[in-house]
């Protein structure tokens, strides 16, 4: 009876996801170890992004260190765990940050993510799939590392970015990741972001040799879309809790970062897979 209850449940899952369309692209943005600027380099794309009249959501999916909001100075009333808990809806959640600009807080400390079942399964796709169709682009801030959740992330997002630095062991661990996500899920693809780059390092040079080993040994392409420069302004931005590109529009990192950003507004215009989010809940 359980499992013929549980198979009702899948049926009427896939098929609510099945029959709804998305216009949102969702990109997932990742890194292999911490420190590598990931939470960073997302808010400021997402602003950049939105200031293009595109809009953006970004959904902050570090359950355990959310940071998102502690970049912005924010405190916000709800979080995503007091939606799946049934506490409020998933629009009391969402944070308008600036003029087409949303976010969806994570809460810290969290050790184990609620199970939901039954109605409330179907109830939470309702409203995810609602979400998706009113937006141009997802942004999801993933935790570092490569967790299950975290491999499921990047493997099931239309398209997703590592963000490492030169250190050697920021692109051996991003080598990891893309290693990983094509072995668990098949996604054959990834983007690369060089961030904190000085003088004296090649980010191209970087960005050449991890492509060359991920098509060699496992046949997925490695597409780099640019570099940010070691900027005095960034980690000043993060103490005024400030993005930088609006706290410092001239600076080198913020240039940089809108030219990644005009590469990634293309991407709009690409047929997606179904419902992201009600396929990871179907999972």
């Amino acid at each position: 009876m359980i499992v013929d209850q549980a198979e009702k449940l899948r049926s009427i899952v896939s098929e609510r996801i099945n029959q709804r369309s998305r216009s949102a692209h969702v990109i997932a943005v990742g890194s292999g170890k911490g420190g590598c600027g990931k939470t960073n380099i997302t808010l400021n794309l997402g602003l950049i992004l939105s200031k293009n009249k595109k809009k953006v959501l970004i959904y902050d999916a570090d359950l355990n260190l959310a940071n998102m909001d502690i970049l912005l100075g924010i405190a916000p009333k709800f979080r995503f765990l007091d939606f799946i808990r049934g506490e409020v809806g998933i629009e009391d959640v969402l944070i308008e940050i600036r003029e087409n600009l949303k976010l969806i807080p994570a809460n810290s400390g969290v050790v184990n993510f609620p199970k939901i079942s039954g109605e409330r399964l179907i109830q939470v796709i309702n409203e995810i799939l609602n979400l998706e169709e009113k937006f141009d682009f997802i942004l999801i801030d993933t935790p570092a590392g490569i967790s299950e959740e975290v491999i499921k992330l990047l493997g099931f997002s239309d398209d997703y970015i590592l963000v490492v630095t030169p250190e050697p062991t920021s692109v051996m661990d991003a080598y990891a990741v893309i290693k990983i996500v094509y072995y668990q899920t098949g996604k054959a693809n990834a983007k690369l972001i060089v961030n904190n780059v000085n003088s004296s390092v090649d980010p191209s040079d970087i960005a050449n040799r991890l492509s060359l080993a991920a098509e060699k040994f496992l046949g997925v392409r490695v597409d780099y879309i640019g570099s940010v420069p070691t900027d005095f302004v960034v980690p000043k931005s993060v103490m005024m809790q400030k993005p930088f590109v609006e706290a410092f529009p001239r600076s080198a990192a913020s240039i940089a970062l809108n030219k990644i950003a005009m590469k990634l507004l293309s991407l709009n215009g690409v047929k997606k897979q179904n419902s992201f989010f009600g396929r990871l809940m179907e999972l």
